[in-house]
């Protein structure tokens, strides 16, 4: 992160405190010196961004010679990577509202065509994930199967029921998925959403393709692959602090490091990019958030040949998976934690994972006892045994930025996954690694990802996230004051 030395100690999520070992990279490089000499591509930030760069940099015929490094501010997944909820499911048709909502309504803004293209590329990265997994025969914990998306209010179900609507009819009209069967599937039956769902108050309910892994895991394993090309490293413990031009070379500033000098620069920070850039458009339209996680281990009736099925999508409620052996894991959108009153939105736009408020932690600690029919009592050791907090980053319009910084020859990024990056990311970097390489932009990456000045002008019009006065007083305020910033006086790092 930027502000560093970290001003307090973070939460462990499940996926953390499970990848330990000495197969994990935890404190690789820790006390190594930086390399001297001029590197090709150098990554900033290594969750599942900065992971899969490195990976994709660095398969045959991509950047042959060149060589990589990543810097990350702590350990490998650090951030919000290691303390996802685990999915690595496409949006379904019920994301079309969002995504077609206008920007001054909170939506993304996108055409009905643009929006299927979205759809699209996050089933293939669910495809490409699992071709990339059993290829590489990675023991990440990965499972391919169906998430089901529960509606239990008729307002909620009729939209859901004009999404899927507008969904069948808009593949009719591509030319590309014209006639071909719908991955999707919709019924509104309450009976048959009950029995499907195991939630008790369900009355409607979609099921279509999903994933779940261990994203620790992953992004360790495409770190590790990188390495052992011999063409990339990994530098924990090295915070950037600035980036500056200088004779055609990027110098960066590494905390307690020195410098180390790039052809180009890669940032892979999300949450923390905004820090980076303090003054320009990118921190205008990029806003840091905390989410919260909890794993629960499921009583017997939940257990055995009575554990989940599917992972999950709840109205009112989590997402949610089931990891092979370890139990659930839950997360609740930060919207609808604010919509149920169990955080308040200056809980929600803080800049660190060290806590989980108490009133998101207690709905954590009572959903499944409390949703889940036949849940029954939990005995000591079951039930909800951690939960985690994670730095998120949305964006103006949901959607990431992804492209070369505008008037930042060489400095490149990919950022601002809205806290939808595990079903997004695979696919972005590896396609941004063309673009990096070749100058050529991709027909299978979505156009409305690129980063521009343009989007950046259209993004004005979207409402805030937050006030100024929400975002100077309270909590923020005392936030800035103990890492010693002044919001008044903070300037760009990045020049």
């Amino acid at each position: 992160m930027s502000n560093w030395p970290q001003p307090f100690v973070s939460t462990v999520s499940h996926w953390q405190a499970t990848n330990r070992g000495r197969k994990s990279l935890y404190n690789h490089n820790k006390e190594a010196e930086l390399p001297t000499e001029v590197i090709d591509y150098v990554i900033v930030g290594a969750g599942m961004a900065g992971s899969t760069m490195a990976y994709h940099l660095t398969r045959p015929g991509i950047a042959d010679g060149k060589s990589v490094i990543v810097l990350e501010a702590k350990d490998l997944a650090s951030g919000a990577t290691g303390r996802n909820g685990g999915h690595c499911a496409p949006y379904s048709f019920g994301s079309l509202t969002l995504l077609t909502d206008p920007l001054n309504e909170g939506g993304a803004g996108l055409t009905i065509e643009e929006a299927i293209e979205v759809i699209d590329f996050e089933k293939r990265v669910l495809a490409y994930v699992t071709e990339t997994v059993e290829g590489e025969g990675w023991d990440v914990d990965f499972w391919k199967g169906e998430k089901v998306e529960v509606r239990i209010s008729e307002v909620a179900k009729k939209q859901m029921a004009n999404d899927y609507a507008k969904w069948i009819a808009a593949r009719e009209n591509n030319p590309r998925l014209k006639g071909t069967e719908p991955e999707w599937f919709w019924s509104e039956d309450a009976d048959e959403a009950k029995k499907a769902t195991r939630i008790h108050n369900a009355i409607a309910y979609s099921k279509g393709p999903a994933g779940s892994v261990h994203p620790h895991k992953l992004a360790t394993a495409y770190m590790k692959a990188a390495i052992a090309t011999g063409q990339a490293d990994l530098y924990s413990y090295s915070p950037v602090t600035s980036a500056t031009k200088s004779d055609g070379l990027w110098q960066l500033a590494v905390h307690g490091k020195g410098d180390i000098k790039a052809r180009n620069v890669i940032f892979c920070t999300n949450a923390h990019t905004p820090h980076l850039f303090e003054g320009s458009p990118i921190a205008e339209y990029l806003v840091p958030f905390q989410a919260q996680a909890a794993n629960v281990t499921p009583p017997l009736s939940f257990s055995g040949s009575k554990y989940l099925n599917n992972s999950y999508s709840i109205e009112d409620g989590p997402y949610l998976i089931f990891t092979p052996d370890s139990g659930i894991v839950l997360g609740l959108h930060h919207r609808t934690a604010h919509d149920l009153g169990v955080m308040t939105k200056q809980e929600l736009y803080v800049d660190d994972d060290a806590y989980v408020a108490e009133g998101i932690s207690k709905w954590l600690k009572d959903y499944c006892k409390n949703n889940f029919a036949e849940w029954g009592p939990e005995a000591p050791g079951e039930g909800a045994m951690r939960i985690w907090a994670g730095m998120l980053c949305a964006t103006k319009d949901t959607l990431p930025l992804v492209g070369e910084v505008p008037g930042k020859d060489g400095m490149w990024m990919a950022a601002g996954f809205h806290g939808h990056g595990m079903a997004r990311i695979a696919l972005v970097t590896k396609y941004l690694a063309k673009l990096i390489t070749t100058n050529e932009w991709d027909e299978g990456l979505p156009q409305t990802f690129k980063l521009s000045a343009e989007r950046f002008e259209r993004g004005k019009v979207a409402p805030p996230f937050i006030t100024e006065e929400e975002r100077h007083g309270g909590l923020a305020n005392k936030f800035m004051s103990v890492v010693g910033l002044n919001t008044s006086t903070v300037k760009s790092v990045v020049r």
